[in-house]
Formats: C-alpha cells, structure tokens, sequence
C-alpha cells in the first residue's frame, strides 16, 4: 500500500513538470514570434501662418498626405484643402471674432493633435472725430499699437494709416477728412491686424483686426453771408468771423464792420487791382469753422478829374458844377469844415444825379473847408456789377 501511494505521488511530479516544460515552450515561442510596434517616422503637421483679413489658416503637412481639422471638441473632423505649393488652407472664418477660439489639426500619417489658439479681436478701445481741430482721437489703444485702418461706409477697401498721422492737425490723412466736412460724412476705423507667421521657430499669433467703429464727421456750417458797402468802403464783418488774404493758408481774427483800407488796400486809391478775400466763421471750444465765403472787391475807380467837375465863387456862394452827371453816372460830395478829420465811411454825402450847378453857402462851406468829390458807388444786383465809390478828388474852399 505504501509502495503505490509512492509511485502515485512520483507520477504526479513528472505530470507537473511535464506541463511546466510544455508552458514554457509555449511562451517562448510566443515570445519569439511577437513583432514590436514600431513608432511612427512622419512629423507631425505645422501651423505656419494665420491671414487674419482673409480668415485663412496655412498648414504645412510635412510627411502627411492629408491634413485634418476640428473644433474644441475633436469630434468631427475635416479634410483640409491642398495648395498647388503643397501646404494646406483652412477656413477659420466660423470662429467668433468676439472671443478666442480652438482649432486643431493633425496628419493622416502622424496624428500628433496641433491645437492653436485664435485670439479675439480688440475692442475696447474708442476712436471719435474733433471736429474743431479735424483730428481723430483715439483712446484705449493696446500697448504698441500705432497703426489703424479706415474705410469709407460704401466702400469695403481698407485703407492704413499711423495713429500719429490722424492726430496730427494738416496731415495728409486729415486733409483727406476735410473734403467730407463739405457735406458731412461717416467712415469706420479699427485697429490694424498683424497676421500670424512663424518667427525663431515658434508661431507668433500675432493680432486680430479690431473691431469696426463708426465715426461721424460733421460737416461745415453755413459760410457767413457778407458784401461790401461801396459807400462807406466797408464789409460787414463781425468779430466772430476770422479772413484769409492767401486763399486760406492763413487765417486772421476779424474785426467789426472792417474797412477796405485794412482788408483790401490794394484795391483802392483809384490805380489799385481787383482782390479776392475769404472769410468764415471761426472755431470755437464746441464747434468748427464754417465754410468759406469768397468775396471779390473791385478796384477803385480814379477820382474825378476837372472834366468832371467845376467849382467858383459867386456873390458869397461857392458853387460846383458836374457837367456828366445823371442817374446812370451819378456824383456825390461833402463839405468837411477846417479843423475836422476826414472820414469818408462817417461823412454825409450828398448825391448829385443831374448836370446842374449845387450852391454851398459859406455857413455850410466856411473858408478853409475842403469839398471831396466821388463818383458814387453802384449797388451789385442781379443785373449790375458792384462798383466802389471812387477815389476822392478835393476842392479848397476861399472866398
């Protein structure tokens, strides 16, 4: 008995070690048979560039044959587009502009993900039109900022220009503002983008265009309304109006009711030229000038000559004669007593519209007056032309 349970527990140890050798065997052949994962030898795909005014994203796809795309999500995935250079575009224009948005890609071959970050464009800076200086003023702008664009509100080309230049009074960006105050303008204005491209081997994202503003510019008031007195050889100015001698280069501070000896003496003294002034409300804190008023002033025409008037002494009165006087050439004259200064825009003329001899008693005309003889001013109107008094002749008074 006790000799089969001995054989009994031997055949058991050669049964155990039978199936020991036949696993091992087993896993070594497994083991031997097994061919390792190789790890992938294309490179992952490169973000290369980002055109933020076109919405487009460049994908370089080095050793991939397709270029794949999705939102945050990673869900859904899009076939990018080829390029005849061989990169890859994909529209990013279904990105929000008013916050940051995720867009991933990745290679058919290698499907490392690339996510990249499209950052949000700028918007709380604020941008307005003065409209005393013709300026634009911009506040907020981020750090670094010193180009914008604009565009006309019909027009969907962008033009760029330096902050500096829109703040500067007479630039060439203002002067360009000035022509829409002939009847009033808007135009939109935002910062300028700065496309996203690869410097020292890293992308740089670069900025956003910002948003759009709307900018009114005002227009200018009405020009003021002046004419000049051909009597008193005066304009009706006011001093809330200011005048330019050089077609607007220069503009001077005007005073009240100005006389032509000031404005246009170049025009006067009976051998002067026609003149051309401009005048216009000035700015003022709260608003700008007006439009321009261009008044034109003609010569003086000579005094009058002794063809054209008499004069003599006759029992104690001293008469003048005007021999071509009439209605269409009319003559006037004032008497100015010894001692007292000449002003003609003050003096009382009296008109002389027919050839007859005028009688001046030596109470209105003492010994040692001066008589000042003109032709007189012709009015402008819709059918005559106007025409300044003329230059002075004088006559003294002796008895």
């Amino acid at each position: 008995m006790k000799e089969l349970k001995r054989i009994q527990r031997l055949l058991l140890v050669l049964c155990l070690g039978l199936l020991i050798a036949v696993g091992g065997r087993c896993v070594r052949s497994l083991a031997a048979d097994a061919t390792p994962t190789p790890t992938p030898t294309e490179k992952p795909v490169k973000v290369e560039a980002i055109d933020y005014e076109n919405l487009w994203l460049t994908v370089n796809g080095e050793d991939n044959t397709a270029v794949y795309f999705s939102d945050k999500s990673k869900k859904t995935w899009w076939e990018a587009q080829k390029q005849s250079d061989g990169k890859y575009i994909v529209d990013i224009s279904w990105i929000k502009s008013t916050t940051s948005g995720e867009i991933n890609v990745k290679g058919d071959k290698n499907e490392e993900i690339v996510t990249v970050t499209i950052p949000a464009k700028e918007s709380k800076y604020k941008v307005k039109f003065d409209k005393v200086s013709g300026t634009l003023v911009f506040t907020g702008l981020p750090s670094g900022v010193d180009k914008f664009q604009w565009r006309k509100t019909t027009s969907y080309q962008w033009s760029e220009v330096s902050v500096e230049e829109a703040k500067t009074k007479g630039s060439a960006f203002c002067q360009e503002l000035e022509k829409f105050r002939v009847s009033g303008a808007s135009i939109y204005v935002r910062i300028s983008g700065i496309n996203a491209a690869v410097k020292d081997g890293k992308l740089d994202m670069g900025r956003r265009p910002g948003k759009e503003i709307k900018v009114s510019i005002t227009k200018y008031a009405n020009a003021p309304k002046l004419k000049v007195n051909g009597a008193k050889l005066t304009v009706n100015t006011t001093t809330s109006m200011e005048y330019s001698l050089d077609n607007g280069n220069t503009w001077t501070q005007a005073g009240k009711a100005m006389s032509l000896d000031l404005l246009a003496p170049g025009a006067l003294g009976g051998s002067g030229q026609d003149k051309v002034l401009w005048f216009r409300k000035k700015a003022t804190a709260r608003s700008p000038h007006s439009k321009t008023f261009v008044l034109e002033i003609p010569a003086q025409r000579p005094a009058p000559t002794t063809a054209e008037y008499s004069s003599e002494v006759k029992e104690g009165k001293f008469y003048l004669s005007f021999p071509q006087a009439s209605k269409a050439t009319p003559y006037e004259y004032t008497v100015v007593k010894p001692g007292i200064p000449f002003n003609a825009a003050k003096a009382s003329w009296k008109s002389v519209v027919s050839a007859k001899t005028v009688s001046i008693s030596q109470r209105t005309a003492p010994a040692g007056s001066t008589i000042y003889i003109r032709k007189k001013a012709v009015n402008q109107t819709s059918t005559t032309n106007l025409e300044l008094a003329s230059a002075n002749a004088a006559v003294l008074v002796s008895y």
